[in-house]
């Protein structure tokens, strides 16, 4: 695993971790949902924060789904630690393609462009160390 790898998928479980605190914890205080919810255009009569008070189950939920993503990762490294290289790197591989993947669909699905970067590109990044480093074999 070389150092490009390594750093990308630290960052990308950073992130994740982050996201998990802020989506699953944080949901309700206004600078967080403002943010988040602040610029949909709703033609509904609903304030951002009762928007944001029907999404507090749904957040939360995602909040969590992004801890697991994250753990993955982290596991990946303990494998790796551990001696499972083999296993390692493919537990962090899955974990970034799964990010990956997901910051794709939310640059698809949405003008979230910022935080579709923040999410895809990290892992993008890991996952061009590895290829590079089973390359360079």
């Amino acid at each position: 695993m070389n150092l490009v790898a390594i750093v990308f998928s630290v960052v990308t479980i950073a992130v994740h971790l982050i996201v998990f605190v802020v989506e699953s914890f944080l949901w309700l205080k206004p600078v967080v949902h403002e943010r988040l919810l602040g610029k949909l255009d709703s033609s509904i009569d609903v304030t951002v924060f009762e928007q944001a008070q029907i999404l507090q189950v749904l957040f939360f939920n995602q909040g969590f789904y992004n801890l697991f993503v994250a753990l993955a990762g982290i596991v990946g490294f303990v494998l790796y630690r551990a001696g499972n290289k083999q296993g390692g790197i493919a537990l962090i591989s899955y974990m970034c393609a799964f990010a990956l993947g997901a910051g794709l669909v939310l640059a698809y699905s949405t003008t979230a462009y910022t935080g579709a970067v923040v999410q895809a590109l990290p892992p993008f990044l890991a996952l061009l160390g590895f290829y590079s480093a089973r390359q360079s074999k």
